[in-house]
């Protein structure tokens, strides 16, 4: 992807940190950690800036982490037959878009019902909302939820049990994500985020490959096999699913000047969860590095983990009818899940 918002005319906030992401930059730049923690602790410890250091637009077009952390800058000359023919928007109708947001309880859509639909609606995107809640007791799973949401999408279509058109295009959505349409100078940038992605897919998030809101076509989606199924808890599964799209060879890209275009809520205890992912003894600290051993032994074979761990293997379960309630001037449809039935729950 393109540096974003390279030439755009957007005003932007101001961050500090820029000494301290300049050093952590040039530090890295041999392959290092600094300071022995791992690059994400780093990026953590140095805040905004330090992760935008890390994901800094390399000249060869790649990011520094990727390049890093990823395997290396690795682009096909063309996408791979299987992906590059995976679905386009049908001609005599103007594309649908599914979103699907991924939560669980005491998490509510009431902010973002009041903030995203309206701006839809704005933007002339025709679009249905679809949260995935999860029910169990298990640690949060961000991709195995939106792989439920996806079934049970499929599943109700094929069946015709709802009314619902085809859904061209999905955006897998954070629920505390939005555009910054206060800043004027967005207008421009924000009018592209949520259009059809005819070729690769858009990431509006400045600082990762394909987290925070990740837009690309429903085909696309069943050809990767969509998200993995295994990572429980905090981070990991945003890159698990680059790695299957940049086989594809269609690596996702960034939204225009998403740095200033794209605000992020984070809630407090979500905050917290982050600080705390460092501190001795953390669980959510421990599994995280987990997820970064399997992340690294799956960069040289994604297609291999790709074909047995992800929507067509799925097997939790929706608890229940779906709920239908106002959404800002839209609806959104509340699928509850439970994740009991996974192989391998909370590894």
């Amino acid at each position: 992807g393109a540096s974003a918002g390279a030439s755009s005319p957007i005003t932007r906030p101001t961050c500090g940190g820029e000494t301290a992401a300049r050093e952590y930059h040039e530090e890295s730049s041999n392959g290092a950690t600094r300071g022995g923690l791992t690059m994400a602790a780093a990026a953590h410890a140095l805040g905004v800036a330090g992760a935008a250091s890390a994901f800094r637009w390399l000249s060869n077009g790649c990011s520094w982490y990727e390049a890093h952390r990823l395997g290396g800058c690795q682009r096909l000359a063309a996408p791979r037959p299987a992906c590059a023919a995976a679905g386009t928007a049908d001609a005599d109708e103007p594309p649908t878009l599914a979103v699907v947001v991924p939560l669980r309880a005491p998490a509510t859509v009431a902010e973002f019902c009041a903030r995203l639909p309206p701006i839809l609606r704005r933007l002339g995107v025709r679009h249905h909302i679809f949260a995935a809640n999860q029910v169990d007791a298990l640690p949060f799973n961000r991709g195995a939820l939106v792989n439920a949401a996806f079934k049970a999408l499929s599943d109700a279509r094929r069946a015709r049990r709802h009314d619902w058109p085809r859904f061209d295009y999905v955006a897998v959505h954070d629920l505390d994500r939005f555009p910054a349409e206060a800043n004027a100078s967005c207008a421009a940038s924000i009018r592209g985020y949520y259009s059809f992605p005819a070729g690769a897919p858009r990431v509006l998030h400045p600082d990762s490959f394909a987290g925070g809101v990740l837009v690309l076509r429903s085909a696309l989606y069943r050809a990767v096999n969509g998200f993995s199924n295994v990572y429980w808890g905090y981070g990991e599964e945003d890159n698990d699913l680059f790695l299957r799209l940049r086989w594809c060879g269609l690596p996702p890209r960034h939204g225009d000047a998403v740095d200033a275009c794209m605000v992020h809520d984070d809630c407090a205890a979500c905050r917290k969860q982050k600080r705390d992912l460092d501190k001795k003894g953390s669980v959510d600290g421990a599994r995280l590095r987990g997820h970064e051993e399997r992340l690294r032994a799956r960069i040289a074979q994604p297609r291999r983990h790709m074909l047995h761990d992800g929507l067509s293997t799925f097997n939790g379960s929706v608890v229940g009818p779906p709920r239908h309630e106002p959404c800002g001037g839209s609806t959104i449809t509340t699928f509850d899940v439970s994740l009991a039935g996974i192989a391998g729950a909370a590894t």
